[in-house]
C-alpha cells in the first residue's frame, strides 16, 4: 500500500510538473502592420509604423492578448483603442495564443480599427411610404369626410400672425363666441344629449346643422388612420359616453356618428391635404422639393410662408404635435428672412410656437437694423405691441455692461516709486511665467 501510494504520489508530481511546464511555455510570433499606422489628432497626423513592418514578439501561451495590445501601442507611440488585431479571426482581449492555436512563426496582422457598419434595415421604408401614399389616394374604402371651403369667405379673416375673427354670419351660435384668440377643441364639438332637437341641428363651427355642401369641397380619409395618429380625432370619434374622474358627464360628438368633419372656413383644401399627407406618411414631399429650389423660382407645388403658417395654425388647433414641429422647422430653415420674420414672430403669440419664437428673436437680433427698419415689421408690431417687450429685452442683452473702474489709492510709501510699465526706472514691465503649471 505504501509503495502504491508512493508511486501514485510520484505520478501526481509528474503531472503537476507537466502543467507547470505548459504554463511557462512560450511562443514566438510576428506582428505585421497591414497598412500604415498613424497617430491622428485635430492639429496633425503622424505616421508611426510603415505598412509590412514586422515586430517580433514572445509570449506565454496562456498570456492574454490584452497585454500584447497594450505593449505594441505603447512601443510604437499609438493609441491602443485605435488598433485592431486578427489572426484567423479577430483577436479579443481575453484570447490567448493557446486558445487561438497560435504556433511558432505565425503572423498576427494589425491595422487601424474599422468603423462598425450599421446593420441593414429589416425592411425598406420606401415601400411602406409608397403603400401609405396609395392608401391616401384610394377613396374607395374611406369612411370619413372633411368639408372644406374652397376659399375663405369674405366675412372671415384668417391672418396667421394676427387675431382671428369670425363674422356673425358664420353660424354656430356661441361655439366660438367670447374666445380670446385660439379656437380650441370645443369650437367644433357638439354634445349629443336630450336637449338636441330631432333633426340634429345643434350648431357648428361653419354653419347650421344642415350643411350646404354645394359650395364645399369634399376630402375623404380613413377614420382608423386619423384616430391612430392624433388624440384629437380619437376623442372626436368616441362613441361611448360616460363620466370622467370628476363625475362629470362626458358626451359624444356629432362626428362620431356622421363621420363628417366641418373644417373652419379659413383653412383651404390644400392645407387640409397637406395635413392628411403627414398623417398618412409622416412627411410632406413638397416641402423637400421646395427647399431644394432656389429662391425666386416658380414651382407649382411650392408651399408659401402664409400656407405654412396656416398649416401651423391647423396643427396647433387639432393638437398635431409632430406636424407642428415639422412646420416650425421648415419655417426656420427655408422661409425666414427680413420680409417674413415679422409675420412668423407675430404668429407665435397665437399658435404657442416656442421654437419658432426663439428663432425669430435670434434672427431679429442678428439683423436688427434691417428688420426693425422694414415697413412689414412696423405694421405687425402695431397689432401686437406686447411682442415688442421680448425684442427690447433681447436687444438689451446685447448691450455690454459698463466697466466699473476702481479708484486707485496711493499711500505715502508708494510716492517716488516706479510702477511696472510706467516707463521710468529699471523695473520689469511684466511678470515672469512659471516653469510648470501647479
Amino acid at each position: 500500500m505504501a509503495n502504491n501510494a508512493g508511486r501514485q504520489g510520484a505520478g501526481g508530481g509528474n503531472a503537476n510538473g507537466n502543467n507547470a511546464n505548459n504554463m511557462n511555455e512560450h511562443v514566438e510570433f510576428t506582428v505585421k502592420a497591414e497598412e500604415d499606422l498613424y497617430l491622428t489628432g485635430s492639429e496633425n497626423t503622424i505616421r508611426r509604423v510603415t505598412a509590412d513592418t514586422n515586430y517580433s514578439c514572445l509570449m506565454l501561451k496562456t498570456q492574454r492578448f490584452s497585454s500584447l495590445f497594450r505593449h505594441y501601442a505603447k512601443y510604437h507611440g499609438l493609441r491602443k483603442d485605435d488598433l485592431e488585431y486578427h489572426f484567423v479571426n479577430p483577436l479579443e482581449n481575453e484570447d490567448t495564443p493557446e486558445s487561438v492555436q497560435l504556433q511558432r512563426g505565425d503572423i498576427i496582422m494589425v491595422r487601424k480599427k474599422r468603423k462598425v457598419e450599421p446593420p441593414e434595415p429589416a425592411a425598406d421604408d420606401t415601400e411602406f411610404f409608397k403603400d401609405m401614399k396609395e392608401l391616401l389616394d384610394d377613396e374607395e374604402h374611406m369612411d370619413t369626410l372633411f368639408l372644406v371651403h374652397p376659399i375663405p369667405p369674405s366675412g372671415t379673416t384668417a391672418s396667421p400672425g394676427g387675431k382671428r375673427k369670425m363674422s356673425s354670419s358664420s353660424g354656430g351660435g356661441g361655439g366660438a363666441k367670447g374666445k380670446k384668440n385660439d379656437l380650441d377643441v370645443n369650437a367644433i364639438k357638439r354634445e349629443v344629449d336630450d336637449s338636441m332637437d330631432e333633426d340634429g341641428n345643434n350648431g357648428g363651427s361653419s354653419g347650421s346643422g344642415n350643411d350646404n355642401r354645394d359650395n364645399l369641397i369634399e376630402i375623404r380619409a380613413h377614420k382608423c388612420i386619423l384616430t391612430a395618429r392624433a388624440d384629437y380625432f380619437k376623442a372626436l370619434f368616441r362613441k361611448m359616453a360616460g363620466e370622467n374622474s370628476s363625475g362629470q358627464r362626458v358626451g359624444t360628438f356629432r362626428e362620431s356618428t356622421e363621420c363628417v368633419i366641418r373644417v373652419e372656413p379659413y383653412f383651404t383644401p390644400k392645407i387640409v391635404r397637406l395635413m392628411l399627407e403627414f398623417m398618412y406618411t409622416n412627411r410632406i414631399e413638397c416641402l423637400k422639393a421646395s427647399s431644394k429650389l432656389e429662391v425666386g423660382l416658380e414651382c407649382p407645388h411650392r408651399v408659401t410662408t402664409d400656407e405654412l403658417l396656416s398649416l401651423l395654425h391647423l396643427a396647433d388647433m387639432w393638437q398635431l404635435r409632430d406636424l407642428k414641429r415639422l412646420v416650425e422647422h421648415e419655417l426656420i430653415r427655408s422661409h425666414m428672412n427680413v420680409n417674413t420674420v415679422s409675420r412668423m414672430y407675430c404668429a407665435t403669440d397665437d399658435l404657442h410656437a416656442k421654437r419658432l419664437s426663439k428663432s425669430c428673436l435670434e434672427f431679429i437680433m442678428q439683423n436688427y437694423r434691417e428688420v426693425t427698419g422694414s415697413v412689414a415689421f412696423q405694421e405687425e408690431m402695431k397689432h401686437h405691441p406686447d411682442l415688442c417687450i421680448p425684442v427690447l429685452k433681447a436687444a438689451a442683452d446685447l448691450i455690454p455692461e459698463p466697466a466699473h473702474k476702481k479708484a486707485r489709492t496711493s499711500t505715502g510709501s508708494d510716492m517716488g516709486k516706479d510702477t511696472p510699465g510706467s516707463g521710468t526706472g529699471g523695473g520689469l514691465a511684466s511678470s515672469p511665467v512659471p516653469d510648470s503649471d501647479h
